[in-house]
């Protein structure tokens, strides 16, 4: 019996404890569910703030706001290592209400208060183990980096969020990283991993089977190639994907892809077309008032005018670039747009006002690290100093744009950075100096002029093809008029036809067989005639370039021989040089050089124009063989300097033989005299 009684306390005594621990967990699991608020509410002043988001942003912020108060109160009481479903759909809830308040300001252009929300739900999202957010969170991040020119920082966290987004199999996170790593690649300069970086981000998106992402890359993939100066394959991308981006009525897509043409026609050199494409991307973005966006159109806008030397437009955009700039509250473009200030007033010889802006601008650059702006600035820095007299501050500028365009392995600036310390050394009369920087400009200028030359000629052939296209796009149109004309023809001869067979069937089928032989003669002979054109075209144009070639690189060759004569000029007067020698040496260059430019060009006009001396004797008798020869230099449509430069003689020279050829042809000082000559 007494047993029996120990027996039952324990098991009475177990059961109290028992319900003791189950009423505890039970308070512990109620007290952890409150700490979650309603979720249903909280979903709703979600969707509040999706529906107004674009429409309505500062009454979006407050919906997301009652959201974020909420998690703020909650945050601390719950326990990210044991998280149930419950807890999980509710911080995603609160991460996307963070990451929609972070995406209005960043697209107000508040860079640094849309970061600290991004930063906050990457925060969250770490201490909660959820991926997927926090991969979009580096992203977010990322393009911070990027829109403030910090490539290399956005570069990596681009690079981060590509690795989570393939661990979770996610063809849409890995096209969005791979592309704003290949944006990034492009602005450090390494092209190859940029183009790496478009092509697979191109894999994906036609993956994904989306016209957009396709078009989106074939955009990026256009700059990157008109950048390697592959201008045809540039333009040809940009076209495919601005006639998605139309068909599509895909506003912000056409400002981009209308920006970037107009940029590649201002490397071309076709400066209307490039300001039509930049004016309409501008429009654009004056309508949607983006002010990071309307920024980029008047820095471009501002420096085609500068490229065509219309400087009361080039200030007034400076001026728009410059305004707009400041108010962006992360400034990303202060340094760029006061470099281009200082460029206006260097070129209105206003070089006090230049100094001011390339000193505000060295010090933005110097902050962001931009080594290809940095070189830029301390070159036209020193140009600005030189013309003031101000040889120690110059020099100091030069040899810093000189060491740093080495680095950047940019021979373009290395010359003019060359030219400018000769300049600085032969005005303090340090001339042995000055010769050795002279003697280094010189080796880099034979160098750019062959890398200009290939280029010029690229530049050339790329407007010829992108011509060619577009009259071959004019024929294919004006084909299928006649084609619709022609089947119109032949469905009313088809039905006369059905009516006549009953008269006579046998006449019916001759008179087919006799169409389709005649169709075919005169299609074979239309052909046969094309393709004679074509090949008599071809041969032409090819010619036509090679001469447009060879007066640019005499002119170059004379301009330099030139500007030799005068540094052997100035040594002359030097105790250490033999004048003699150098007298020698500048007869030989004077004479020996019209004599070759003109054997040189006479050999390939002749090719490109083989009759018109016989014409022109023919017509004009009375002139001289040395008026001949300005005759064919002005079928060129070169100006007095040019043709000067070429022969050796003087403008005045030229100007008085223009005088007398005019006379002779009977013209009168209203009638162009190289238009006529072109007409004989």
């Amino acid at each position: 019996m007494e047993r029996r009684l120990k027996i039952t306390g324990r098991f009475l005594q177990q059961t109290f404890i028992l319900l003791i621990i189950f009423q505890f967990l039970s308070v512990h699991l109620t007290a952890q569910q409150a700490f979650i608020p309603d979720t249903a509410k909280i979903s709703r002043l979600l969707q509040k703030g999706k529906k107004i988001h674009n429409s309505d942003p500062d009454s979006a912020i407050y919906y997301y706001q009652m959201v974020i108060t909420g998690f703020n109160e909650v945050n601390p009481g719950l326990d990210y290592g044991h998280l149930s479903d419950t807890e999980k759909d509710y911080l995603k809830t609160v991460i996307e209400a963070i990451n929609r308040t972070g995406d209005i300001y960043y697209f107000d252009d508040q860079y640094i208060r849309a970061e600290t929300y991004y930063n906050r739900s990457l925060e969250i999202a770490k201490k909660a183990g959820l991926t997927n957010y926090i991969a979009k969170a580096l992203y977010d991040i990322g393009y911070i980096r990027y829109v403030n020119n910090n490539f290399s920082k956005a570069k990596k966290l681009f690079e981060e969020s590509y690795k989570l987004y393939d661990g979770l199999g996610s063809l849409k996170g890995k096209y969005k990283t791979a592309n704003a790593c290949g944006l990034s690649e492009y602005h450090l300069g390494d092209f190859q991993a940029a183009d790496s970086c478009f092509q697979n981000a191109l894999s994906l998106a036609e993956k994904l089977n989306d016209s957009l992402m396709i078009s989106d890359i074939k955009v990026h993939l256009g700059i990157l190639y008109c950048e390697q100066e592959k201008l045809e394959e540039g333009i040809e991308l940009f076209e495919e994907a601005m006639e998605y981006y139309e068909k599509t009525n895909n506003t912000v897509a056409i400002s981009d892809a209308s920006l970037n043409i107009g940029v590649v026609m201002k490397l071309a050199g076709e400066y209307d077309k490039a300001l039509k494409y930049i004016k309409k991307s501008t429009d654009l973005e004056e309508l949607s008032q983006v002010k990071s966006r309307q920024v980029t159109r008047y820095y471009n806008l501002a420096d085609l005018y500068l490229d065509m030397n219309e400087m009361d437009k080039a200030y007034e955009y400076c001026r728009k670039t410059l305004t707009v700039a400041n108010e962006i509250a992360s400034k990303p473009f202060v340094a760029d747009c006061n470099f281009l200030m200082g460029k206006y007033f260097m070129l209105e010889k206003n070089y006090p006002q230049a100094i001011d802006h390339f000193s505000t601008a060295l010090t933005t650059a110097q902050k962001t690290k931009d080594k290809t702006l940095l070189a830029n600035i301390y070159l036209w820095y020193a140009n600005a100093y030189l013309q003031l007299g101000n040889i120690e501050q110059s020099v100091l500028l030069a040899g810093k744009a000189f060491n740093l365009s080495q680095e950047l392995k940019n021979i373009s600036l290395q010359k003019e950075a060359a030219y400018t310390l000769s300049e600085n050394y032969r005005e303090t009369g340090r001339f042995k100096k000055a010769l050795n920087w002279f003697r280094v400009y010189h080796n880099l200028s034979d160098s750019v002029n062959y890398y200009a030359q290939k280029k010029e000629i690229r530049k050339i052939e790329a407007r010829y093809n992108y011509e060619k296209k577009e009259r071959e796009n004019e024929l294919l149109m004006n084909k299928a008029s006649l084609q619709e004309v022609k089947l119109k023809n032949r469905t009313i001869t088809m039905i006369v036809l059905v009516l006549g067979i009953l008269l006579s069937i046998v006449v019916i089928v001759l008179l087919i067989n006799r169409m389709k032989y005649v169709k075919a003669l005169t299609r074979e002979q239309q052909l046969l005639t094309l393709q004679k054109l074509q090949e008599l075209n071809k041969e032409l144009e090819s010619k036509k370039r090679e001469l447009a070639s060879k007066m640019m690189f005499l002119n170059q060759k004379n301009e330099l021989i030139g500007r030799i004569i005068r540094q052997l000029q100035e040594l002359q007067n030097s105790p250490d040089v033999d004048y003699r020698e150098i007298h020698s040496l500048v007869n030989e260059l004077r004479t020996d050089a019209p004599q070759s430019n003109w054997k040189e060009f006479e050999t390939q006009f002749v090719q490109v124009h083989p009759d018109f001396y016989k014409r022109l004797s023919d017509k004009y008798p009375g002139l001289t063989s040395h008026e001949q020869r300005i005759c064919a230099f002005l079928r060129m449509n070169l100006n007095t300097k040019e043709i000067a430069s070429i022969t050796g003689r003087s403008v005045k020279s030229i100007e008085v033989t223009r005088s007398r050829i005019r006379k002779k042809l009977g013209l009168s000082r209203k009638d162009n005299l190289s238009s006529f000559l072109a007409s004989i």
